[in-house]
Parts: C-alpha cells; sequence; structure tokens
C-alpha cells in the first residue's frame, strides 16, 4: 500500500508532465497561427566573392553536363527541347526529378533558372548577379521559393532550414576552388570546367 506521501509525490509528478505537455502544445499552436500569418513565398538572397572573373563563374554555371560534378543536390541532369526558345533541363537528385529552364540569360552578368511544371514557371526560381570585383566576382543569388507549411515557414524565417542559394554558393565556391588547386599544382589547366 502506497504512503500518504509518495501518493502526493506521484500526483505532483502527473501535475508537472501535464504542464510540460500543455506548454509544448501551446508552443507549437502559437508556431503554426503565426506561421499562417506569414506569405507561402519566402525569398533568400546570398552573396558571396569568388577568385574567378565573371565569364570562368559564368561557364560553370551554365555548364549542364557538368551539374552533377559539383552540385551536391544534383545526381544527373537531361537536356530537353528548348520550351519557346529557352534552354530547359530535367534535374535528377535523391528526392526525384525537376524540369528547369533558363528563363533569363545575360551573359556573363545575369542569370535566372526557374522549375516548370506543365509547361508553366513555378516556384523555386534562382536568379544570378555577377559583377567584376578586381581579378574575380561579386555573386549575389536570390531564391525564391514556396513554403506550403506553415511551421516551415516559421523555420525558414528562423534560419532552422538551409537555403537552397545558401548550398549552391557552397558547391560553387568549392567547385571554383578545386579547380584553382588543380591548376596552381601543375595539373589539367581549364577556365572551370
Amino acid at each position: 500500500m502506497m504512503s500518504w506521501m509518495e501518493q502526493r509525490k506521484r500526483a505532483g509528478r502527473r501535475r508537472k508532465l501535464a504542464r510540460a505537455l500543455l506548454g509544448v502544445a501551446g508552443l507549437c499552436t502559437t508556431t503554426f497561427a503565426v506561421g499562417t500569418l506569414l506569405p507561402v513565398e519566402h525569398r533568400t538572397t546570398v552573396r558571396g566573392s569568388l577568385d574567378r572573373p565573371p565569364e570562368a563563374v559564368w561557364r560553370v554555371l551554365t555548364d549542364l553536363e557538368g551539374m552533377p560534378m559539383w552540385r551536391s543536390d544534383v545526381t544527373r541532369v537531361e537536356r530537353l527541347p528548348d520550351a519557346d526558345g529557352r534552354t530547359t533541363w530535367r534535374e535528377v537528385s535523391r528526392t526525384g526529378d525537376v524540369i528547369v529552364e533558363l528563363a533569363e540569360s545575360v551573359p556573363p552578368y545575369r542569370l535566372v533558372m526557374q522549375h516548370l511544371e506543365a509547361g508553366r514557371p513555378v516556384l523555386p526560381e534562382l536568379s544570378f548577379r555577377l559583377a567584376a570585383a578586381g581579378s574575380g566576382t561579386s555573386l549575389t543569388m536570390v531564391a525564391r521559393e514556396e513554403v506550403g507549411n506553415p511551421l516551415g515557414r516559421v523555420l525558414v524565417r528562423l534560419g532552422a532550414r538551409a537555403s537552397p542559394a545558401a548550398r549552391l554558393l557552397r558547391d560553387l565556391e568549392s567547385r571554383l576552388n578545386v579547380d584553382r588547386r588543380r591548376v596552381a599544382g601543375g595539373g589539367v589547366q581549364g577556365d572551370g570546367h
């Protein structure tokens, strides 16, 4: 038989557990409510400085066949017929396939890549602005994406989810640095491909 003190302690632990569960449920509900008030479209801007001229960076960004060699999110690229005169391709990754078109191209300064669904442009969209900066390039990438889940909207704005633009910039920096080391080490001379 349980003593009176043991019963009080057990009841106290149950009350603390109930309060904690209510607190977690309240936090989730509040976060969800805040997320529903945030816009579905999210825009992320990342900037970087690359130790290559804009023309070399441009060639890497527009080399469809070379994308799987440096982009961590792409395993294969398949060139598709042009859509209304714009270059179109399929990017294959571990999470599925997407159709992408080159929506705008002003070599070597502005590039816009946009996803297509049923032949129509949809988000996400990724735009690149390249500017000469000494002997290198100043790069600004803007990723526009749709975040349907209200909890995801809050997490994106808090920075808890990595931006596709930030990942792409890291991949690009890595690709260009690998080629720079290869050239400096007396390996194959190249322009970034």
